[in-house]
């Protein structure tokens, strides 16, 4: 009876003890704000809208409005900057598609597809004869392409069951829609690589007397184990399914392909496979590399150049060698591709940085020059029209833009050639918009012309008053435009795409203050948008979203400089009365203060509210400055010397102008800010007292851990140690007297952002008896995904500012 009784008293201690636990664990568990709260947050997402190349149909994608923590904690190796759900053999997913529908453009309605139970399908893809779309189904052991009929409304799979998109998209269409390409792991590969019970060398790295400026990067390969284990998820093997007959035929050899594209007519294959050794030092997309050109049967046609482990590439440069390669449209199978002449570094003075050349099949010719770029290639535009193109080249130096028109069969003076567009990139209310292209039924994508000189533009349309976006005809030979479509400032109305090749009418995202974003048709007569035509009528996702006040304010820094942001008033506002008030921005570097002073907000679209926006405040009695611009104006490679200061006078009339409105009482204002935004809010917090206290997500504090550049600051930690040291907030942490926030995601992957900066920033106050609060979000990257995550820091921000900002006792 003795051993028995105490027997009983053991469990019921221990029951009593789990009992105290769990109600701990509960109380310091994952959280949750008010229900109000998490019904918007569960709200769908609005579908996005693909047209049917041909026209008449679209498809509405809906997609999961965020993960559980449980997808979060999916089995992962983190191999060469990419993180791999080794169940799946795919790159970490952020959404998967949970409803497909086609709507009709003629007469509005509406079906469902037929998708399985359960399914998690990416995003689809149509033919590019519109008759069919593919989506990939992604499984647990092996997933596959599914090939869906719009006339039928339902689909079924194709191809193997083991699709590898590691390096690869996970599927694409022939030119002639009659074959899709897939890339897959070898059916015959075995189990992953076991791990060794004990490292099987030291981890072992060496400099050989060569500059590499390698900026921070994560995931990185560490130990031999890693290099076999990327081998076995990365390699690849690409299958051509034919869907006329099912019939499967692989295409060269498995291997590490991170590029594989057809030449117009099908004959060949551009090819651009993974080399050993690989580096510990960069990414995969910087190892060593080859690049092929393979015949349709998958044979070496010829080698076309090795390019060596990008590990000494000057910060912000390019590789050396053959880079942007692409298959010339409207032609057979002519390869182009540029070449740095400045040997890729924009530190030194050349008259050209970049040659555009071409080499013609069988490719056992002489390429040739297309023409030599005074500034950075950026981009190329092929029109429709065989050997037009515009051209695009960038200066870091001075941001400024341009775009010739060139002929590819010929070479070209860039001095001589025609200059379409030419501005600043940041000059937003110059910015002519970007040219609208279209699918032909051969396969090749090409920007429209019409009549060999008009091409479409479509652009957001910045002006001092706010976005106005549009859709315009451009004549390349007169500069003249026509204006087809200019939204208002009653509503926020975008450009979609064509309904069809015929372009009479195209479709529309169209939302404002009270009313979500649906898609609508407009019909062009005579040069004209037509009136709207309903297509989809979703409803508010949130009635109470639709009462929400807000305004374009406008106010200058102590400077001259122009700045602005949207400011939103709380649920219920009553003029007059003061409110806490929250300043979320971001700062942004300039050139110029024409630039830095333009108008970056939209008053006229509807509240949407989702994820962890700061706009949640506002239905809390909160009064929110969203997007506040605080620029940095000045050299991009001087600019950060006056970091502080320009952050300091961007922030001070942000303030003065929200007190000077009467919305804030100036010892209620917070702030707040994401990623570089986060480094802001330190730093005000550091050197200044603007504010009662702060929230900052997923942020960097420390520069000495970035040393080789961050953001748009150029120079090393030894060319510049004492910006470096002025502008890290824990430097500062003894002066960071506010009580601070911080969150950040255990495995955020973002360059810079390592998790453990948040955690020193935070050992450093608490070390000089500041105020602050650390949360660090399981499984959770740089921005959050998981429900419960997102919950858990809505709950944690609004008990912050509860606390410190709106329930403070105000300073004697």
């Amino acid at each position: 009876m003795g051993k028995e009784l105490l027997t009983r008293l053991l469990i019921c201690l221990l029951i009593i003890t789990l009992s105290a636990e769990s109600k701990i664990m509960a109380r310091e568990g994952y959280r949750q704000p008010e229900k109000k709260i998490v019904d918007i947050v569960d709200t769908p997402n609005p579908p996005q809208i693909s047209v049917n190349p041909n026209g008449k149909t679209a498809l509405l994608v809906e997609y999961t409005t965020q993960l559980l923590l449980e997808d979060l904690a999916e089995p992962t190796a983190k191999l060469a900057g990419i993180r791999i759900l080794t169940r799946y053999n795919i790159p970490k997913r952020s959404y998967f598609v949970k409803r497909l529908r086609l709507l009709n453009l003629e007469t509005k309605e509406i079906k469902d597809f037929e998708l399985p139970q359960t399914s998690r399908f990416g995003f689809p893809t149509w033919s590019p004869d519109g008759k069919r779309f593919l989506a990939a189904e992604y499984k647990a052991g092996g997933s596959q392409v599914w090939l869906f009929d719009p006339v039928k409304l339902r689909g079924k799979p194709i191809g193997p069951a083991r699709i590898n998109s590691v390096l690869l998209n996970p599927f694409w269409w022939s030119k002639d829609s009659q074959k899709v390409f897939i890339p897959v792991w070898g059916e015959k590969r075995g189990k992953e690589p076991d791990a060794p019970l004990i490292p099987e060398a030291p981890e072992i790295q060496e400099t050989t007397g060569k500059v590499s400026q390698v900026r921070t990067y994560q995931d990185l390969l560490q130990t031999n184990h890693d290099e076999k284990l990327f081998e076995y998820y990365a390699t690849a093997q690409i299958i051509r399914y034919n869907l006329a007959d099912g019939r499967q035929t692989k295409i060269g050899k498995p291997d590490l392909i991170t590029s594989f594209s057809s030449s117009p007519d099908g004959k060949y294959y551009l090819v651009k496979i993974l080399e050993r050794p690989f580096s510990r030092t960069v990414p995969h997309y910087r190892f060593a590399n080859r690049l092929e050109i393979w015949n349709d049967k998958g044979k070496l046609v010829k080698e076309l150049a090795k390019i060596p482990v990008g590990d000494e590439i000057p910060i912000e440069g390019v590789q050396v060698g053959m880079r942007n390669l692409f298959w010339q449209r409207l032609k057979p199978s002519t390869l182009c591709w540029f070449e740095a002449l400045d040997g890729g570094d924009p530190n030194n003075k050349v008259e050209f940085r970049d040659v555009m050349k071409s080499l013609d099949a069988p490719f056992t010719g002489k390429e040739r020059e297309i023409i030599r770029l005074p500034m950075r290639y950026a981009g190329l535009d092929f029109l429709d029209k065989e050997n037009i193109a515009l051209i695009w080249d960038y200066d870091r130096d001075t941001r400024w833009i341009k775009a010739r028109l060139i002929d590819l069969s010929k070479t070209n003076v860039a001095s001589e050639s025609r200059v379409i567009f030419s501005r600043n990139y940041y000059d937003q209310y110059k910015d002519e918009g970007n040219l609208v292209y279209y699918a032909k039924p051969d396969g090749q994508t090409l920007a429209i012309l019409e009549d060999d000189q008009w091409v479409y533009l479509d652009g957001k349309g910045a002006t001092p008053e706010g976005y106005k976006p549009f859709l315009h005809r451009y004549n390349l030979e007169t500069g003249e435009k026509q204006e087809i479509f200019v939204s208002g400032l009653e509503a926020f109305e975008t450009f979609v795409e064509f309904s069809s090749h015929a372009r009479k009418a195209f479709v529309t995202a169209r939302e404002d203050e009270e009313n979500p974003r649906n898609f609508y048709l407009r019909k062009i007569v005579n040069g004209k948008a037509g009136a709207p035509t309903e297509l989809t009528n979703y409803p508010a996702p949130a009635p109470e979203l639709n009462k929400v006040k807000k305004e374009l304010i406008k106010y200058e820094r102590n400077d001259g400089v122009p700045l602005s942001g949207t400011l939103y008033y709380p649920l219920n506002y009553k003029p007059g009365k003061k409110y806490p008030t929250i300043v979320w921005a971001y700062p942004r570097e300039y050139t110029d203060v024409k630039t830095a002073g333009q108008v970056r907000s939209a008053t006229n679209r509807y509240a949407r509210i989702s994820g962890t926006s700061i706009l949640f405040f506002v239905l809390r009695g909160y009064a929110v400055l969203n997007n506040a611009e605080i620029p940095i104006v000045g050299d991009p490679l001087t600019a950060n010397d006056t970091f502080i200061e320009q952050l300091t006078a961007g922030a001070q009339a942000a303030v003065d102008k929200l007190v000077e409105l009467g919305i804030a009482d100036p010892e209620k204002i917070g702030v707040a800010g994401h990623s570089y935004g986060s480094f802001m809010v330190a730093n005000l917090l550091a050197h200044t007292d603007l504010f009662a206290a702060g929230i900052a997500r997923s942020g960097a504090y420390n520069r000495t851990l970035t040393p080789f550049g961050f953001q748009g600051e150029r120079r090393t930690f030894w060319e510049a140690q004492d910006v470096y040291m002025k502008l890290s907030p824990f430097s500062h942490a003894n002066k960071i007297d506010e009580p601070l926030l911080m969150i950040h995601g255990a495995d955020d992957p973002n360059p810079g952002t390592f998790p453990i900066q948040s955690k020193r920033l935070f050992g450093a106050i608490k070390g000089h008896g500041g105020i602050a609060r650390l949360v660090v979000l399981p499984y959770e990257g740089h921005g959050y995904e998981a429900r419960e995550s997102i919950l858990h820091t809505l709950a944690e921000m609004f008990d912050w500012f509860d606390k410190y900002l709106k329930n403070s006792k105000k300073k004697k």
